[in-house]
């Protein structure tokens, strides 16, 4: 089963390889954060594009970014979808199913506006976690001096991830082997849940064995690697894409060129 997790197979070659995985953890964070303070949908297309392009470049997999992606968007709807019937004053429509239900403009609006956010968000991190393995990931975490508890629960809860991914498949398959009949999506999703809270109980368990057996051949909770330097180039990437941001964000009038973009393809 391929990996839910969004990086790359050790053998995988992009032109990522010699930028320092650091560099490449911070990457994300330079166009992500403006767009989760700054409410401007343009911006966050803008993003979206640059990082589409940049990937295509960089020679990544964008097939299996959007394959791991499309797993996010229903958790993305869900915390979405329910905006439109309290937020707002304006009613754009009305639904009657024995009571009325108002659906709001402003709701509408609030509710897109978070999805892109999140879902920008997703892609972004996503694109540029798929250049890292898991060992440049692991040491960028450590490079940036973070603590080690920290960097050591992070590995341990990434590491049973796809466990418990396939771990609920498993189950799942049993069950319709058994002739349990799962007919629509919700259904399935309400499966999973309560296969997942079983799963989490269970692997709890099993990491605090994994930790005492760490702990007993001498495991500290620190994680050394070679040093690497970072390089000139890794500097002028990062102001690179320092530079594009605040572009984007100060000096260029985003909805302007939008519209004169799509006024050249519309009679």
């Amino acid at each position: 089963m391929e990996s839910i997790l969004p990086f790359r197979h050790e053998d995988e070659k992009t032109l990522l390889n010699k930028i320092h995985p650091t560099v490449r953890l911070i990457l994300p964070f330079i166009f992500v954060v403006p767009f989760l303070y700054i409410e401007d949908l343009y911006l966050i297309y803008s993003f979206i594009l640059l990082t589409f392009i940049f990937s295509l470049i960089s020679r990544l997999n964008i097939l299996r970014i959007f394959s791991r992606l499309k797993s996010v968007i229903p958790f993305i709807v869900l915390i979405t979808i329910f905006l439109p019937l309290y937020i707002g004053e304006t009613i754009a429509y009305q639904v009657h199913i024995g009571i009325t239900i108002n659906i709001y403009k402003e709701g509408l609006y609030r509710a897109f506006f978070l999805f892109m956010r999140i879902f920008g968000a997703s892609f972004i991190f996503m694109s540029f976690f798929s250049s890292l393995t898991y060992s440049e990931f692991i040491e960028a975490l450590t490079s940036l001096r973070l603590p080690a508890f920290f960097v050591g629960s992070f590995i341990i809860m990434l590491h049973y991830i796809p466990i418990i991914a396939g771990a609920n498949k498993k189950i799942l398959e049993a069950q319709e082997l058994r002739g349990k009949k799962i007919t629509n999506y919700w259904e399935r999703l309400k499966v999973h849940a309560f296969i997942m809270g079983k799963s989490l109980v269970w692997n709890m368990e099993r990491s605090e064995i994994l930790y005492e057996s760490l702990k007993m051949r001498g495991f500290s909770g620190e994680l050394t690697f070679a040093p690497r330097k970072i390089q000139v180039y890794d500097i002028a990437i990062l102001l690179l894409f320092l530079l594009i941001s605040a572009y984007l964000i100060y000096f260029l009038n985003l909805e302007t060129v939008y519209s004169e973009v799509i006024a050249l393809f519309l009679p």
